[in-house]
């Protein structure tokens, strides 16, 4: 059987064209998958991008914040509500939370303070504590990757804190667990409260937990 020349012709260019084609395909679905990421919420991780670090200030509200024994206690009302909320990326409602959503969001129901966005940023706020001279409302900070700060929650006394874990939620840890206590980064406090006049906690006591990799 012979070929004929023009069919020989069609089908060694029909094989070029196809190639073509198909490196086209993968162009047009690696270009489609770099914009929708740059098109993602700039704040959705607790510590997005590596920035130069910044002076942050408090953002507050435009009345009075809330700091007394009594808005404290709330706290602790409020907080119980929220556990088992489950963790969503760049959440910041009870719809879903990531780290720093849950602490903003909390702060500014309970106690009229808007927070920056990040966990990075929010440890470069208030006052700096030590690790035994935590208070209930205190916020804690962790590196889980490097030496970066890239969780936060919010300390409730009696070694135990709260925050929105990746695989859990909003849930309760203690401190000295090993695997928090290794990451442990920090705390600062932005309530002023007078330490004698601090709520009863033993309410919020920890049950031994599955260790996870926080937010």
């Amino acid at each position: 059987m012979r070929l004929n020349p023009s069919h020989v012709s069609s089908f060694s260019v029909s094989l070029p064209l196809k190639n073509i084609a198909r490196t086209y395909r993968l162009l047009a679905f690696f270009f489609v998958l770099i914009v929708s990421q740059c098109l993602q919420p700039k704040a959705a991780f607790c510590d997005p991008a590596s920035e130069p670090a910044l002076k942050v200030q408090l953002l507050q509200t435009s009345s009075q914040p809330h700091q007394s024994f009594g808005h404290m206690r709330t706290f602790f009302n409020e907080v119980t509500q929220y556990f088992g909320t489950k963790y969503r990326w760049g959440g910041q409602t009870p719809a879903g939370f990531d780290c720093s959503g849950f602490v903003g969001f909390m702060y500014n129901k309970v106690f009229n303070m808007r927070l920056p966005r990040t966990s990075r940023e929010m440890s470069a706020i208030g006052t700096k504590v030590e690790r035994d001279q935590l208070q209930p409302g205190d916020l804690v900070f962790f590196q889980s990757k490097g030496q970066r700060i890239n969780h936060v929650g919010i300390f409730i006394g009696n070694d135990t804190f709260v925050h929105s874990s990746t695989s859990r939620g909003v849930v309760e840890e203690q401190l000295k667990q090993n695997y928090f206590e290794k990451k442990f980064a920090g705390a600062v406090r932005l309530l002023d409260l007078s330490v004698n006049k601090l709520p009863f906690t033993d309410q919020f006591s920890s049950e031994k937990a599955d260790i996870d990799n926080p937010s």
